[in-house]
Parts: structure tokens; C-alpha cells; sequence
């Protein structure tokens, strides 16, 4: 391992940010890691896969053109977009393999990042992991970096990063993305730092994707994977970025958001991973309505009522929740019904269960759900804001008509560090999203790989497992 390069020390950790990023990336080892960071990684790599193949089942036009405009265009054949299994250059691999996980919602996320790591670091090392001929030790050590960046630097921006309007999936994506893919390459510190400068000054997602076009965020993953990699391989053939991409003047920092709290940032580098910290999803939308999702489905659990007996209902939350998901009440699309509360509880409580055929088009078209999306009032809770996003919570109020006043609250939806998924949940999940692509034996095959993938000497021989 060569040696890091130097950042001006002291108090100040805003100085030599970018590298001092940079030198935690290269000194990275997977030695070093402790079990539970190299665990997440692999149960990340598995809900990635699962979250992928249920997008590319299902699709969505942006999502489907993408995939045929790249195979159509061909190239080296260098790194395998995973569903159609065709091998393209590796840029555009990691560009399609990241907007494909995004599509239904799956994927994972980070509450107080505000932002999904998975769709962009686990897309850029899986791609450059398989282009390369990585091991899978380099490959979860080169998920773990990724993942740190991704928390380190969208935490420490947030939360007005978020009110200015940026998704950090697509702009602190992109850095996350060329730390993996440096990684894999094995770049000194200097190019690693290059290679976070040249994915920085390409990272982009603006969230009025979230009020119109909903379709199309699916770019921003896709987009910042591709940043990534594209920067990664540019940064080893001795081109250089701005090496002090977050800090600078004219850098993330000062550009994107009000604020850059770095002690948060550097707060206990090398030590706490926060690869840990992140959630998984078990509904296929925008994690603001999941909250409202939980708290319904547990009171159909508690008590004896159908949608039919429901007179009103009243669901407060946190104002963010309802600037992101609070507007849709009658979606017309899959892609609207992801970010509308209303809908996603109305058809959990008509349906009794919320999955990825609650947004296909009998259930989005359903005279039973619309009918009940006219009984929702969604209302603000200053309560509920001021513990945002420590908490995620929710509180739902149910009149039936026979009087009775049904009443949940839910501070963190399923799958929070705090409210984890179990182990056989996670595999519920993949087998769930998996079903109509692989069989019975292979799927455990795969599942059986994925969490001895530190045994891999070659991770393209891992990819090749994954075809139907």
C-alpha cells in the first residue's frame, strides 16, 4: 500500500477534507474491518440484486429504453448489466445497473443522509469489481468506502442540502461511486482524491423529479454510478480534479448547501462504519410513506375492521414527508403512487398488505382505493417535525363507522437499525423479488455465494451465477 498525502492538521477539519477523504479510502483494508460492516456489506449486495431484478421485471419506459438504447449501442464487452445479462462497456454498466435497482423502490437508504447508497456505490463496484477480475475481499472493502463517503459527506451537508432542492443519491453519489471504483482500482491517494474531484464536478439530482416526471429519478443513481466509474478510470491514467472538491470555495460545500458540519463528517473515521447505520426497505416506495404503511397494517393486525366499515381517516406526519409524498392522493402512474401517502396506506388497508402488486394498474385504478384516498386528510405535526430525521414517525386516526376510534403511532418504519429486518425477513424479501427470475436452486446458490463472497477470488465468476 503506497503512502497518503498530506492535509493541512489541526482544529479545522475543513482543510484537506477531499484528501483526507481520500486517505481513508486507500488505507482502506479488509482486515481492518470489523465482522459487522463486512456482514452489512454482504446483506447489501444481496437486497441490491433483489431490489435490481424486481425493476428490471417490472420495468418502467425511462428504465427500459435506458437498458435497450445501451445494449443497442454496444461497445466493449467489459462488465454485465445484471437482468438482461448482456455484457457492455463498464461505464455504462454501472449506469444501467443503477437506474434498473432504483426503479420499484427497494433499495436502501440512510435517514439522516437522506439519500439510497446502495443503488450507486454497490452499482459502481460490482461493475468495476467484475471488469477488473477483483476479489470479493476488494469488493466488500471497496462497498464499506463507498458507503462511508456517501454518510460522511450527505450528512454533513444535510438538511440544507435537501431544502435546496438536492437528492444526495445523485450528487454525493457520485463521489461515494469513485470511491469504490478507486478502490478497486487500487489508485494511490492522489488519484483517489482525482477521482473524487472529477465525480464531484459531474454530480447532479434535483428533486423536482420527486413533484413531476417521477419516472426519470431513476437517473439519478444511474447517473452517479456511471460518475463514479467514468472518473475512477480517468483518475488512473493521470487525470487530475479539483482535490479539494468538497471544501473548496466553489466546491460541494459552499455551492450545495448552507452549512458543512465537518466535525460530523470525520467523526470517528476509521472506527464506526456507517455502512451499518443504514436501513432496508420491505415497501416498493419512497421511504416517507412507509411510516403511514406500518402503522395501518398493524392496526388491521390489532383490531377487527375492513376498509369498508373506514368513515375517515387522518394521518399526521413531518413536513418533509408530506413536501415529498403528501400531494398525490389519485395517482396515475406507478411512479406517482411511490410518492403518494395516501395511496400507498389507502391500498394497504384494502389490499391488507403493501407490495409491488399494489402498484400495478387494477390496484392503482381500483374503485375501492380511490374511494378511500376521499376519506384522507394528511396534516402536519410539529411534534413529529422537530424529531425528523432521528425519527420518521407517523400517527394515523381511523374512524369507523360504528364508532370506534382506532389510533397508531409509528417513530421508525421496519427495517431501521432501530427496528431491523431479521435475517430470514432479508431473505424473504430477495426470494420475493426474485421470484419469476431465478429458480428455487439457484436462488440459494446465490444467497449461499453472496455471504461467503469473501472466498471469491474473482468476482466476475460470482456476476456469471446470476444469469437466468
Amino acid at each position: 500500500m503506497g503512502h497518503g498525502i498530506n492535509s493541512r492538521e489541526g482544529k479545522d477539519l475543513k482543510h484537506g477534507a477531499t484528501i483526507k477523504l481520500a486517505n481513508f479510502i486507500h488505507e482502506l483494508e479488509f482486515e481492518r474491518l470489523p465482522q459487522s460492516a463486512t456482514d452489512k456489506a454482504k446483506e447489501a449486495i444481496l437486497d441490491y440484486i433483489g431490489a435490481l431484478l424486481a425493476g428490471y421485471n417490472k420495468g418502467s419506459l425511462l428504465s427500459e429504453k435506458l437498458t435497450e438504447l445501451i445494449i443497442q449501442n454496444g461497445g466493449a464487452e467489459e462488465a454485465t448489466i445484471i437482468g438482461p445479462a448482456v455484457k457492455v462497456p463498464v461505464i455504462n454498466a454501472a449506469l444501467c445497473n443503477g437506474a434498473l435497482s432504483h426503479v420499484v423502490e427497494l433499495d436502501d437508504g440512510h435517514r439522516i443522509a437522506r439519500g439510497h447508497p446502495g443503488v450507486t456505490v454497490v452499482s459502481s463496484a460490482l461493475a468495476t469489481a467484475e471488469y477488473l477480475g477483483s476479489s470479493g475481499k476488494e469488493l466488500i472493502t471497496s462497498i464499506v468506502a463507498g458507503y462511508d463517503i456517501f454518510v460522511r459527506v450527505a450528512s454533513s451537508i444535510n438538511p440544507s442540502h435537501l431544502k435546496r432542492g438536492y437528492h444526495t443519491t445523485g450528487t454525493c453519489g457520485a463521489l461515494a461511486a469513485a470511491a469504490a471504483a478507486a478502490k478497486l482500482f487500487r489508485l494511490s491517494a492522489e488519484k483517489t482524491a482525482n477521482a473524487l474531484g472529477l465525480a464531484g464536478i459531474q454530480a447532479a439530482g434535483l428533486l423536482e423529479v420527486t413533484v413531476d416526471g417521477q419516472m426519470a429519478k431513476v437517473l439519478h443513481p444511474g447517473k452517479s454510478a456511471q460518475a463514479g466509474v467514468l472518473s475512477a478510470l480517468l483518475a488512473k491514467d493521470g487525470v487530475q480534479g479539483p482535490k479539494t472538491i468538497i471544501e473548496g470555495t466553489k466546491g460541494f460545500a459552499k455551492t450545495m448547501s448552507d452549512e458543512c458540519d465537518y466535525d460530523l463528517m470525520f467523526k470517528d473515521l476509521n472506527a464506526a462504519f456507517h455502512i451499518n447505520d443504514c436501513y432496508i426497505k420491505l415497501y416498493p416506495s419512497c421511504r416517507h410513506t412507509h411510516s403511514p404503511v406500518d402503522a395501518v397494517l398493524d392496526l388491521l393486525t390489532e383490531n377487527n375492521f375492513s376498509h369498508s366499515d373506514i368513515n375517515d381517516i387522518l394521518i399526521k406526519t413531518y413536513p418533509t414527508a408530506i413536501s415529498f409524498a403528501g400531494e398525490i392522493f389519485k395517482p396515475e402512474t406507478p411512479e406517482e403512487a411511490k410518492f403518494s401517502i395516501a395511496y400507498c396506506a389507502c391500498a394497504a388497508l384494502v389490499k391488507r398488505k403493501f407490495g409491488l402488486k399494489e402498484l400495478e394498474p387494477d390496484c392503482l385504478y381500483s374503485p375501492s382505493i380511490r374511494a378511500l384516498t376521499d376519506k384522507v386528510r394528511i396534516e402536519s405535526d410539529p411534534n413529529l417535525e422537530s424529531s425528523y430525521p432521528k425519527t420518521k414517525g407517523a400517527e394515523v386516526y381511523i374512524n369507523l363507522n360504528d364508532g370506534r376510534k382506532l389510533y397508531k403511532r409509528i417513530n421508525l418504519p421496519k427495517g431501521e437499525v432501530e427496528n431491523p429486518v431479521s435475517h430470514d425477513e432479508l431473505i424473504r424479501k430477495f426470494t420475493y423479488c426474485t421470484d419469476s427470475y431465478f429458480t428455487d436452486e439457484k436462488r440459494e446458490e446465490i444467497i449461499k455465494q453472496i455471504f461467503n463472497i469473501e472466498q471469491i477470488n474473482n468476482v466476475s465468476d460470482f456476476i456469471s451465477i446470476l444469469r437466468r
